[in-house]
């Protein structure tokens, strides 16, 4: 590609981004009710009714707030990667906003878990046990579950401390508190044989070997009939997001997992039922103890 093709490509993709940032503004605004500059909001708008014409007419309020929690984390993400893109694989965030937002984002993980679980009885009753949470970050899975799950008692686990302070102000905070425990614990270090119904890994994250100990440790951490849920991106049909993805994978000090291998990991600890559910922007493989 020549300069000047490369320049004008950039110009038009440079669209993309403002507008992403423009949407974000209008929620961040309509979700604090904030009053600006007539003229600039009018404008504002303009820039997001020619992108996503109707998009704002009729959002609830909670739809709002999960909405710009992905904007957040988005554009948190885009930062971090414009601003340090010779950093090491690692996770290493800590803006308290974007931790927020990914856990805002996270809360549709549960949402998804339990849509699944509505024609899996077994998978359903596992709902009504202990459910561990494994890369619990600020707590909003263990949070939704809670919240969904009356009779569910949850155990979050992370070892990343930025994100655990929040998750143990969001869980003191919520009505919530007495079902849920946070706790700084690597989960290769996890050592309660068939103490819960349901486990939760996120994988993305996770280096090959640490995801294949995870494994290990929660597949004596199930109870008998107890599920294992492993999340993965789920990778985009384009070329381009596709690419972005696993770029977002690496950076995290994650692996990139080919399903078939995830699912034949989960065969080889002895679980049963295996089976991969696509829900964007989520890949569920699910498991059962026997």
């Amino acid at each position: 590609m020549d300069f000047q093709t490369f320049q004008t490509e950039l110009r038009r993709i440079a669209v993309h981004v403002q507008s992403f940032a423009a949407i974000g503004a209008a929620l961040r605004l309509r979700q604090a009710e904030t009053q600006i500059n007539p003229e600039i909001q009018a404008r504002l708008l303009a820039v997001v009714e020619a992108v996503l014409p109707g998009a704002l007419d009729r959002l609830e309020t909670k739809q709002v707030s999960d909405l710009l929690a992905h904007v957040t984390q988005i554009i948190g993400e885009a930062t971090e990667l414009f601003e340090n893109p010779d950093r090491p694989p690692a996770w290493v965030l800590r803006d308290p906003d974007t931790l927020l937002a990914w856990g805002q984002a996270s809360r549709q993980n549960i949402r998804s878990m339990i849509a699944l679980a509505a024609d899996r009885p077994r998978l359903a009753a596992a709902f009504t046990g202990r459910f561990v949470d494994v890369g619990t970050g600020v707590g909003a899975m263990a949070l939704e579950a809670a919240e969904q799950c009356p009779s569910l008692r949850v155990v979050g686990l992370d070892i990343w401390e930025p994100s655990l302070a929040l998750a143990r102000a969001n869980v003191a905070a919520s009505p919530y508190a007495a079902r849920i425990e946070i706790r700084a614990q690597d989960v290769t270090q996890l050592d309660e044989p068939a103490a819960y119904t349901l486990a939760w890994l996120a994988t993305p994250f996770m280096a090959r070997p640490i995801a294949e100990a995870a494994l290990d440790r929660l597949a004596e951490a199930l109870a008998p009939n107890g599920y294992l849920v492993v999340g993965l991106f789920a990778m985009p049909p384009d070329k381009a997001g596709a690419a972005f993805t696993a770029l977002r994978v690496v950076r995290s000090g994650g692996h990139i997992w080919d399903i078939a291998d995830m699912e034949q990991q989960v065969v080889a600890r002895g679980f049963v039922d295996v089976e991969t559910c696509l829900l964007p922007p989520t890949c569920f493989v699910i498991g059962r103890r026997p």
